[in-house]
C-alpha cells in the first residue's frame, strides 16, 4: 500500500498534476487503505480446532452424519421386539394416574392384566418409532454453521438437545396418529379396559377420563428416542470404534482432543 502511495506521488510530480487532481489521487489511496481494514473476514470459511482447520461444509456434514448414524442405531434398537419393553432405560411404565390400579391388581393376584397393558403400550412404541427417522434427518439439514459448531463443541448430548428443541413438535405431530393406529393393532385399549374391569366396583372411583393414553404413549415414545439417541451420540464422541465413517473419525477426533 505504501508503494502505491509513492507511485501516485511520483506520477503527480512528473505530470505536473494540479492540486485538485492530487487530492483526488490521495482520496483514492485512502479509500483503498480503508477498504483493506474494513473488508469482512469470511468467518464461515474454516474453523480452527487444535492443529487443523475444518471447513463449514465438513463440520455441518459431520454433525448431520453423526445424528443420522446415531438416530438410525437408536431407532433400530428401539424399533425391534422388546426394544422398549426389555430396556429399563426407556421402558414405558404404568401411568402415574393408574398406579393405584396396578397396586390393587397385584394385591388381588391379577397382575397379569397390568403387565399386559404395559406390554401393549411398549409394543405400540416399538412399531411407531421407526417413523421418526426422516424427520430427524430433515431437521438436521436445516442447521446453520453456528448450530453445527455449537454441537461439536458442546456437551455429550448437544446434538440430541438440538433435536429435542427443534424437532419435538414435528415428531409428535407425525407419530401420534401412528401411535394411535398401532395401539389399536396391538390391543392397548382393550388391555386397558380389561385391566380396569378387574378392579371391580373400585373402577367407578377412578378418574379414567383424565388419562389420554395416546398422548401418554406418544410422549414416552419420544422420551425413549431422545434417551437412546443421547447414548449413541456420547458413544460417537468418546469411542473411536463408534465413529463408523471416515468423516466422523476425522471431525470428532479433533473435537475430542
Amino acid at each position: 500500500m505504501r508503494v502505491k502511495f509513492v507511485q501516485v506521488m511520483i506520477l503527480a510530480v512528473s505530470l505536473g498534476m494540479t492540486t485538485g487532481t492530487l487530492q483526488a489521487a490521495w482520496s483514492d489511496f485512502l479509500g483503498d487503505l480503508l477498504g483493506e481494514f474494513t473488508r469482512p473476514v469470511d468467518a464461515d470459511k474454516t474453523v480452527t480446532t487444535g492443529s487443523s482447520a475444518l471447513g463449514q461444509e465438513e463440520m455441518t456434514r459431520a454433525v448431520l452424519e453423526a445424528l443420522e448414524v446415531g438416530s438410525r442405531r437408536a431407532i433400530n434398537l428401539l424399533g425391534r421386539e422388546g426394544g422398549y419393553l426389555n430396556d429399563q432405560a426407556v421402558k414405558i411404565l404404568m401411568p402415574e394416574s393408574l398406579q393405584k390400579v396396578d397396586s390393587l391388581l397385584r394385591q388381588l393376584g391379577q397382575e397379569k392384566y397390568a403387565d399386559e397393558f404395559v406390554a401393549s403400550m411398549n409394543r405400540a412404541a416399538e412399531r411407531a418409532v421407526p417413523q421418526t427417522t426422516q424427520i430427524v434427518i430433515n431437521t438436521i439439514k436445516k442447521m446453520s454453521l453456528q448450530d453445527a459448531r455449537g454441537i461439536l463443541q458442546g456437551d455429550d448430548d448437544a446434538a440430541t438437545q438440538y433435536l429435542r428443541q427443534h424437532a419435538s413438535a414435528d415428531l409428535r405431530q407425525a407419530i401420534q396418529p401412528i401411535v394411535s393406529e398401532t395401539m389399536d393393532e396391538v390391543g392397548v385399549t382393550s388391555a386397558y379396559k380389561k385391566m380396569v374391569s378387574k378392579t371391580g366396583f373400585l373402577s367407578s372411583l377412578m378418574d379414567k377420563e383424565s388419562l389420554d393414553i395416546d398422548h401418554y404413549v406418544t410422549t414416552k415414545t419420544l422420551d425413549g428416542l431422545f434417551i437412546k439417541l443421547a447414548m449413541e451420540e456420547a458413544k460417537i464422541r468418546k469411542d473411536p470404534v463408534a465413529r463408523s465413517t471416515e468423516l466422523l473419525q476425522k471431525v470428532f477426533s479433533q473435537f475430542a482432543e
